[in-house]
């Protein structure tokens, strides 16, 4: 699959590259997510927004640049019972906490001839930085009492996202854009918590639960310039 994204982006650009530049212009909007998939049940809908700037080709291709910020909370009573499943748990976990998704990604969008409204074809791959804390306690069984989680973590994982969208012109610079992306994200533990036994010693390993993929759904504006 990695290779199949890689030639077809380097076919892309390769022939995207061979016709003059048109237009340029920028996008952003204001986001949705819905996580899906394995883990899923360990997040909450999370909010942001997504944008970018690129160059649009004769060809109808539009190649450039993609950011975001996606802010989303943990589902404590979901990563408890996770946590109650682990043979070392003792006791209950009280976690809250959010994970902050910054997606870095190369851009290729296909115009669809038209004017009004006017479709386009989403595929973008390239990073995506996730910025997780999570803080509470864990009390023992038994009386034994509790002891703090307090943990903050930085990580990068590869991914990729398609998606489709349509354009609404207000003016000739300016569209309404409404999009929708389903991201493909490999990460192997997002939620990362180190805890004491009820002896006072901490585990040496990290238990981790690992992020899902998702869904935004987005509407805002695009800016598009003749050059």
């Amino acid at each position: 699959m990695k290779n199949i994204i890689k030639t077809l982006f380097v076919s892309l650009l390769f022939s995207s590259l061979t016709f003059s530049q048109s237009s340029y212009g920028s996008d952003l909007s204001a986001t949705v997510a819905f996580p899906t998939g394995v883990n899923a049940e360990y997040f909450n809908t999370g909010y942001g927004a997504i944008g970018g700037f690129y160059y649009e080709m004769d060809s109808n291709w539009r190649i450039g640049l993609t950011l975001g910020f996606i802010y989303s909370g943990i589902n404590g009573e979901e990563v408890n019972n996770y946590f109650q499943t682990l043979d070392q748990q003792q006791g209950s976990v009280d976690l809250s906490g959010n994970v902050s998704t910054i997606p870095i990604l190369l851009s290729f969008k296909y115009m669809l001839p038209g004017s009004s409204p006017r479709f386009y074809a989403i595929i973008e791959a390239g990073l995506y930085l996730y910025s997780t804390n999570a803080n509470g306690t864990i009390t023992y069984s038994g009386n034994a009492g509790s002891a703090p989680i307090d943990q903050s973590e930085f990580s990068s994982e590869p991914g990729f996202d398609l998606g489709l969208g349509a354009l609404f012109p207000v003016s000739k610079e300016i569209s309404i854009d409404v999009n929708a992306r389903y991201h493909f994200v490999r990460n192997s533990g997002t939620i990362k918590i180190r805890y004491y036994d009820d002896n006072g010693y901490l585990y040496p390993v990290n238990e981790s639960v690992g992020s899902s993929h998702f869904i935004n759904i987005g509407v805002g504006a695009n800016w598009n310039f003749d050059l």
